[in-house]
């Protein structure tokens, strides 16, 4: 259809003979199953949503336009669905593959997640309870900003840690395959 070569295309899975693209993509699944981290998964979309609020509210004080901060309402309220999903997910990988671990890092990570399931709460709250944040100004304006902001420190530095516990978990394991057993 769109005329180019076959020199210009790569293929990237063979089916067998015999085999069908369905059973194919039924393999692929299975495999991709084998691998599927939920946490890692659900931890992407705080990370995403909360930044892109964030950025959202800030365009809707900068540019005085209401849209851009109903918006940033409706990515809150996928925040507060997130968050809690999220939590729960590390809660049971945290169970599952560090035995419950209550090391610095841990413990760190865990309170940030709740300081943000709160803000994210309160931040809710606000904005339900003063359907016009960016009224005039107002104190009220800068609390909702403010608590915008909180919410973008901690889900960064969560998702640093986060990062910390997945380089040291590989690091770990290429010392484990190589016959560097840590005790």
């Amino acid at each position: 259809m769109c005329h180019a070569g076959s020199d210009k295309f790569e293929l990237i899975a063979t089916v067998p003979a015999g085999s069908s693209l369905v059973h194919k993509l039924r393999d692929e699944l299975r495999q991709m199953q084998k691998t599927f981290a939920p946490h890692a998964v659900s931890a992407h979309f705080p990370a995403a949503l909360i930044p892109t609020c964030t950025l959202f509210l800030l365009l809707a004080v900068i540019c005085v336009y209401p849209p851009l901060e109903f918006a940033a309402f409706a990515l809150l309220v996928m925040i507060v669905i997130s968050v809690p999903l999220t939590m729960l997910t590390g809660l049971f990988i945290w169970q599952k593959n560090y035995q419950q671990s209550l090391s610095p890092l841990f413990v760190k990570k865990i309170s940030l997640a709740v300081v943000l399931l709160l803000l994210a709460l309160a931040t809710l709250g606000w904005r339900w309870f003063n359907p016009d944040p960016l009224a005039g100004g107002t104190g009220a304006m800068w609390i909702y900003s403010l608590l915008h902001l909180l919410m973008l420190i901690c889900v960064t530095l969560v998702g640093h840690y986060g990062g910390v516990l997945v380089s040291a978990r590989r690091k770990e394991e290429k010392d484990e395959g190589r016959g560097k057993i840590k005790k």
